[in-house]
């Protein structure tokens, strides 16, 4: 972590990095033309980049070029039980190999936070007006997947930096969105925003909440969970203005089949979207997640939303405790990451 711009948090007993004025030293006044996902990207630079590389990666975001990679470092990794699995499968390889040598296998340990969700192993085979088909359902799947789920059990405990999500609990998306994200993460006294990287193409659900989310795959997720950056050239960052409100009748999905057909039709492909405006301020968070759920589809990277009241509520309603929620406020009123800012 670097310490240049690291500055105190109003109001909190924690610091932030202070990424306006780091682009501000280079160009006057060029933050507030930056894009939300360019503003998240400066913030991981000047917190994590290595400072003989910080300067010409933030000229990249300041000028909009392309000619050259630059390090994100993601501050999680969720994954499900297959490609999750397989990664730790490969890191307690790793451990035996050590051991061989004489070494210590307990260091072999994931570097980033890492959060498995076993949500791929559901075979349905009850269902209808069977009052126990859940119980039955999961007893199957228990069965068919002892070894395996054994396995993840291990890792639980045997590795630092691993969460499980057990069986049972919902699909991964919809336990980032609602359990996992804090928006907003407090470490080692400084506050910054969370990112990630997942191993689903429905990952970027979670970039209703403002959070910067992006499906990849395994080896990669591998990579991230071992403190490597993911390198990465600017991306096509599209903006796409909500106007009026829903009207009565009309649901997210009505509104995420009609942004679909647009979308496709505009070739949006790998691009990061970013939604705003007088539309997205009324839209509700479920509204928002139903739109960014749908990323894939539109054959886009992400699908952001500024963070706003309707973010706060949401954490109040999913359960984030009141000290999270004043802290994601005040960190995205002063970081930048505000919709109105």
């Amino acid at each position: 972590m670097n310490t240049e711009y690291r500055k105190s948090l109003t109001g909190t007993n924690l610091d932030y990095f202070d990424a306006r004025e780091a682009v501000d030293a280079i160009k006057p006044g060029a933050f507030d033309t930056l894009p939300y996902t360019s503003r998240v990207h400066a913030e991981n630079l000047v917190r994590r980049c290595p400072p003989d590389q910080l300067k010409d990666s933030l000229i990249q975001l300041i000028d909009r070029k392309r000619d050259l990679d630059f390090p994100w470092f993601p501050a999680r990794v969720v994954c499900h039980d297959i490609l999750g699995q397989t990664a730790l499968v490969d890191l307690a390889g790793l451990r035996d190999a050590i051991a061989e040598k004489g070494g210590d296998p307990s260091k072999v340990n994931p570097v980033v936070p890492t959060q498995l969700i076993v949500d791929h192993s559901l075979a349905v085979e009850h269902a209808g007006f069977e009052e126990d088909a859940f119980e039955k359902n999961r007893a199957i799947e228990d069965r068919r997947n002892d070894d395996r789920f054994h396995f993840i059990n291990w890792t639980k405990t045997a590795f630092k930096n691993v969460d499980v999500i057990p069986p049972g609990n919902g699909i991964m998306h919809q336990i980032n969105l609602e359990k996992m994200s804090p928006v907003v993460h407090a470490k080692d006294g400084v506050a910054f925003p969370d990112t990630l990287v997942g191993t689903d193409s429905h990952t970027p659900h979670v970039d209703a909440l403002g959070v910067i989310a992006v499906g990849v795959g395994g080896l990669e997720a591998e990579s991230v969970m071992l403190g490597r950056a993911s390198y990465m050239r600017l991306p096509n960052i599209v903006g796409v203005e909500l106007t009026g409100k829903p009207q009565p009748g009309i649901t997210a999905t009505d509104i995420v089949l009609a942004l679909t057909e647009f979308l496709r039709k505009e070739r949006v492909v790998s691009a990061y979207l970013e939604f705003y405006g007088e539309g997205a301020a009324h839209l509700t968070l479920g509204d928002r997640a139903t739109i960014s759920n749908m990323t894939p589809e539109y054959g886009a990277t992400a699908a952001m939303f500024y963070i706003d009241d309707q973010t706060l509520d949401y954490l109040k309603l999913t359960g984030r405790t009141a000290e999270q929620v004043e802290l994601v406020e005040t960190y995205a009123k002063q970081a930048g990451l505000w919709a109105d800012t």
